[in-house]
């Protein structure tokens, strides 16, 4: 009798567990694209920070440090490529005429019952018309609302990742301590952030390092040439380049090439051969300084060690697809993640005894 009871206690404090955890679960699903962001800055100034900590700063202070100097500064960057980009992408349908069509799908979509969008938008264009007090205050609320939203994100990112740099590897020997007993979780842990570490910083670190580089040469070609031969919209080819190097070898050759051609051709066409000349020059800069240099040290300096590169591609190419702009961290997560479990914890669950991963490559079947 001592023991059902003893046993109904157990299932009933496991059942209240389990419910603690599906409720912060849920919670963290609301928020998804917070908790990606913050693993991905943790990851891209942790470097800094252990720097930091290494000269003799204290944690805390090493912390703030890292975050002030570069993390904070590094989310503005993203937020101001992402707008760029947008900007610039808006430019190039409308000078492709495909803006009007994809403005129209848009408009069909968003009429919803009785709600007219282009009614909407004939009423808000008649300038004769001044807009109410009442349509002025709700246009404040949504806007004070959606910047309160981001305001409120980047406080809840720049406290997770300041504590998960002050307190996170305190919290995971805890972990490993209380519920490790051969060691097991500990090898998992460890071989995930190290991949983590190298993939998520690394790779962002090389597709930054080189649109930058990209941005700045294509705009400093533009302004030594003739409007005849300059880059076309040359912040969004330099982002696209940077994106090109998560494709080795023919990623970033994808841009130029095509960028090239193009300048050329209309070079030739009009009938100025003295025009090929800096054209050239850019193709071969392109070649030296923003393909072969950085795939040549960028992606050998940082790069996953036992993720295969291949898949890494994939994850980055399908994640925003399925996910939006966070996917672009979130699925190479999940890649590492399920990568690493299958060759620790699946042949424990199988045979019982812990095995170091050792990861083949496809040249090893070929």
């Amino acid at each position: 009798m001592e023991l059902n009871r003893d046993v109904a206690r157990r299932g009933i404090i496991g059942a209240a567990v389990f419910l603690l955890l599906a409720t912060v679960a849920y919670i963290g699903l609301a928020f998804i694209s917070t908790v990606v962001f913050s693993i991905f800055l943790y990851y891209a100034v942790r470097p800094l920070y252990r720097y930091l900590c290494r000269l003799g700063f204290p944690r805390r202070l090493g912390a703030f440090t890292a975050l002030v100097s570069f993390g904070t500064p590094f989310l503005a960057l993203i937020g101001y490529t992402a707008a760029i980009v947008v900007f610039e992408i808006e430019n190039l349908l409308e000078s492709n005429d495909i803006a009007t069509e994809a403005q129209a799908d848009i408009t069909d979509e968003l009429d919803i019952g009785s709600l007219s969008v282009q009614e909407l938008q004939t009423q808000l264009s008649n300038v004769d018309a001044l807009p109410s007090l009442e349509t002025v205050a709700d246009m404040l609320f949504d806007v004070t609302g959606t910047v309160s939203g981001l305001f409120l994100q980047l406080l809840i990112i720049i406290f997770a990742v300041y504590y998960m740099l002050v307190d996170g590897p305190q919290l995971v020997s805890w972990f490993v301590d209380t519920y490790d007993d051969d060691g097991l979780l500990r090898t998992y842990m460890t071989v995930v952030d190290s991949e983590l570490s190298a993939t998520l910083f690394g790779n962002i670190a090389n597709i930054f390092v080189t649109g930058i580089i990209a941005i700045v040469s294509f705009l400093g070609f533009n302004l030594l040439v003739p409007s005849t031969i300059a880059v076309p919209f040359p912040v969004l080819a330099g982002i696209l380049i940077g994106v090109g190097t998560l494709i080795p070898v023919i990623g970033i050759k994808l841009v130029y090439l095509p960028i090239v051609a193009g300048i050329g051709a209309n070079a030739w066409l009009v009938d100025k051969p003295g025009l090929i000349v800096p054209v050239v020059g850019l193709l071969v800069f392109s070649a030296i300084v923003l393909d072969f240099i950085p795939d040549l040290f960028i992606r050998a300096q940082f790069s996953g060690e036992k993720t295969h590169s291949g898949l890494l591609m994939i994850a980055y190419i399908v994640g925003p697809s399925l996910f939006g702009f966070y996917g672009l961290f979130l699925l190479p997560i999940l890649l590492i993640l399920g990568i690493n479990a299958i060759t620790i914890l699946v042949p424990y669950v199988l045979s019982g005894e812990s095995q170091t991963p050792e990861q083949s490559t496809l040249s090893e079947f070929s």
